[in-house]
């Protein structure tokens, strides 16, 4: 029996402000609607020859037209898949739009995958398209030609030999529409609400790779909800992009929301440069991950230890510091992908910046609940996203339904009918409690939580979030399955770890002679028992392992969302934990 019933506000199909109005029910009619009003004002920010240039709503229209006649000409038919492989950049929106716009379903690969997993996705989704964005993508591909007999297309952003270009193919398009201008209307007008949009491969933490089928109206339903949530200030509202657009967080909350909102969005360089295209960029709001939000807190605390005068200042000078990361003019800002440390949001909301975290997954659209201006609570992830119910089963997990759930895996009916029940109810996979009978918490994940010999309950999450919060640990994995005791893996902060090791005269040559210092073990256990004093005796962490490298998503250990991978991790260090217990 199920308990703790939850049912946000019904959602506003139909949006209003001062600048657009629509009811659009599929994505390429929203962005034709919102073209035709918005037509001169700026859309798009990219950064060209040092400096941040406009693209209209008219002129990405025109992009969006021409690019999808070209693919109509080539033979693309509605219900086709085509995938995209490519790092954010103007033409990866440009190359989903247009294949929206014919009908097809765009299959967004992450840009990190190797050759392997891209031939597995593009295999399965049976793609007759591609789209890359540099010769290092391509490269992931043309070794395994032979092996994709459905691929015709090979389509490339950048000159590449042996690939069609961008440009190419939007001549063809205009060659099109010279004959049948209307031919795209056509194709657009296939759509439905229903109809599928998208295929998003998710391995999640088991390693499993499946294809999460999204509607046009399970995207919109949530584009439109969030509409609702986070009401811009104005139409010069600007969002700065740097989480992967192939990943449902940042398709949805940055940009499509932005197409729903008739704002706009500025695309980040790279990760790298981050810090600078904040300066440039100077945006309203940003969506990034917890380890974003806890890195820039580190950094503005350790710049502000080096500088006297903010120092003098105390949460003043703190909160001008941190503006100023954000280039002064943060209306909000959202974290989800992860657990979110309370201690973390209590630090931007001290010092005015509003950080408010976010629940959802690739399944769901990806919102489930959220916390929202006017409603934030700290340490959960607030309330039900408009349109959407949630409620906490027997056994302690959250389900959810909603017009934002997806249609099912592509091709696999029997891990569908596993993850939604027959009246539409989705099985996150994460235990859950319901606060002030409002307010969602996440406990753990339920798979992830152990039973020790003894027979005490432990959720490692929490554990590993309390690990992290000490200065000196990077990464922490625990693990303890029927053991006597608690274990773990740990990454230390190498900088961090080294500067001590300096300044106590401790001789290393490498990161080996280090974590293997006797000292050094000594010094980090006493940072495992500082960070873990809260936590009853049983959830100690009794021993641990030092490694020398960080879990990262090329070895295998985390997904595209950075999520441990635990199953993995575990069995490739199986053996050194075991040890432990003898």
């Amino acid at each position: 029996m199920a308990a703790n019933y939850l049912k946000g506000e019904p959602i506003q199909l139909r949006w209003r402000s001062a600048w657009c109005e629509h009811e659009a029910r599929t994505i390429p009619a929203l962005f034709v609607s919102q073209a035709e009003t918005l037509a001169d004002q700026p859309l798009y920010w990219v950064k060209r020859q040092g400096a941040y240039r406009p693209i209209r709503w008219r002129e990405v229209r025109e992009h969006v037209e021409t690019l999808a006649a070209g693919l109509i000409r080539r033979g693309v038919q509605p219900g086709d898949r085509i995938a995209i492989l490519s790092e954010n950049r103007y033409e990866w929106v440009l190359a989903d739009l247009a294949i929206l716009a014919c009908g097809a379903i765009s299959v967004t690969l992450h840009a990190p995958l190797t050759p392997a997993q891209v031939l597995e996705q593009l295999r399965d989704s049976e793609a007759t398209a591609l789209f890359v964005s540099t010769r290092e993508q391509a490269q992931k591909v043309d070794a395994s030609r032979a092996q994709l007999p459905c691929l015709k297309h090979f389509i490339s952003f950048e000159p590449i030999s042996g690939w069609s270009s961008l440009s190419a193919l939007m001549e063809e398009g205009r060659q099109l529409l010279r004959d049948k201008p209307h031919v795209v209307d056509e194709y657009r007008d296939t759509l439905g609400w229903d109809s599928l949009a998208t295929i998003i491969y998710t391995s999640g933490t088991t390693g499993e790779s499946k294809g999460v089928m999204l509607s046009h109206g399970n995207l919109l339903s949530n584009m439109y909800a969030a509409m609702q949530v986070f009401t811009p200030p104005g139409r010069d509202y600007i969002m700065l992009n740097f989480l992967p657009l192939s990943h449902i967080y940042a398709r949805l909350s940055d940009y499509l929301t932005t197409l729903g909102l008739g704002t706009m969005m500025a695309f980040a360089e790279s990760y790298d440069r981050l810090r600078e295209n904040l300066r440039e960029v100077r945006p309203h709001a940003i969506n990034g991950v917890p380890r974003f939000y806890e890195k820039v807190r580190e950094r503005v605390l350790e710049a502000i230890s080096h500088k006297p005068l903010v120092r003098m200042l105390g949460a003043l000078g703190r909160r001008k510091a941190l503006q100023k990361v954000f280039g002064g003019r943060v209306v909000w800002m959202t974290s989800g992908g992860a657990a979110l440390d309370p201690q973390v949001a209590e630090f931007y909301w001290e010092h005015g910046m509003q950080l408010y975290q976010g629940y959802g997954l690739t399944e769901a659209s990806p919102v489930i609940a959220c916390n929202r201006p006017g409603d934030n609570r700290i340490g959960t992830v607030g309330v039900p996203f408009p349109g959407v119910e949630v409620r906490i089963a027997a056994d302690g997990e959250l389900l959810a339904r909603g017009p934002n759930i997806m249609q099912g895996y592509w091709r696999k009916p029997e891990a569908t009918a596993e993850a939604i029940e027959p009246d539409g109810w989705l099985h996150t996979g994460d235990v859950a409690e319901i606060v002030d009978d409002r307010y969602i918490r996440i406990t753990d994940r339920k798979k992830d939580i152990f039973v020790l010999a003894g027979g005490k309950n432990i959720a490692p999450v929490a554990l590993e979030t309390a690990l992290v919060r000490n200065p000196y640990i990077e990464q922490a994995v625990v693990y303890g399955d029927k053991k006597k005791f608690v274990t773990a893996l740990i990454v230390p902060d190498f900088p961090r770890l080294e500067q001590w090791a300096q300044e106590n005269h401790l001789p290393f040559q490498s990161r080996e002679d280090l974590v293997n210092h006797p000292q050094v073990y000594q010094w980090m256990a006493i940072q495992v028992e500082d960070a873990l004093r809260h936590f009853a005796p049983y959830e100690q962490v009794k021993r641990f392992i030092l490694l020398t490298e960080p879990f990262t998503f090329e070895a295998g250990d985390l997904t595209i969302t950075l999520k441990m991978r635990r199953a993995r991790i575990l069995e490739r260090y199986q053996k050194q934990l075991d040890a432990l217990y003898d």
